[in-house]
């Protein structure tokens, strides 16, 4: 049994099983496709840049560069891949020693965020920004809806009409 990652259309990763081996005259039907048709590999990523020469331990591609219009997978590849277009489901393979092995959602999130070099998770609040903003500001420094008086944001009722000859 060897688990893989299937990218639908619409950029969702789905994590399935095989009962046998998998074998790469019929990855296509991994996909779902009636035949290979324009299926081909689109890409490998290596596993260890130690391992740059082994083609055989990698992360691999499988799916179609040519397609439908309204068609189009929609998940964001890294590098260099990522200004390509692919057309419908699309598969990720492990392979390692000239085998396919098991490859899970978390293993590819993990070499996902590798090869983008990294994500930075910002995650500020409200509470932080108003919480360096009162080391400056008085909490009667601000309108209740929480902007600072001194802004250019005024209120509604601050509003006065001018006759215009």
């Amino acid at each position: 049994m060897t688990k893989y990652i299937i990218i639908k259309k619409n950029g969702d990763l789905e994590q399935k099983k095989t009962r046998n081996n998998i074998d790469s005259e019929q990855i296509y039907k991994l996909c779902n496709y009636k035949n290979e048709k324009e299926f081909k590999k689109l890409h490998s990523f290596t596993i260890d840049k130690n391992e740059k020469n082994n083609p055989d331990n990698c992360y691999e591609i499988y799916g179609k560069s040519d397609g439908r219009a309204n068609s189009e997978n929609k998940y964001e590849f890294p590098p260099p891949i990522d200004k390509n277009l692919y057309f419908g489901s699309l598969c990720i393979l492990k392979k390692e020693n000239d085998s396919f092995t098991d490859l899970t959602n978390e293993e590819w999130e993990k070499k996902y965020e590798e090869l983008f070099g990294g994500f930075e998770y910002i995650e500020n609040s409200d509470e932080e920004e108003r919480s360096v903003d009162s080391e400056i500001y008085s909490s009667d420094e601000y309108t209740k809806q929480g902007y600072h008086k001194d802004s250019f944001i005024i209120d509604d009722d601050e509003l006065v009409e001018e006759d215009y000859e």
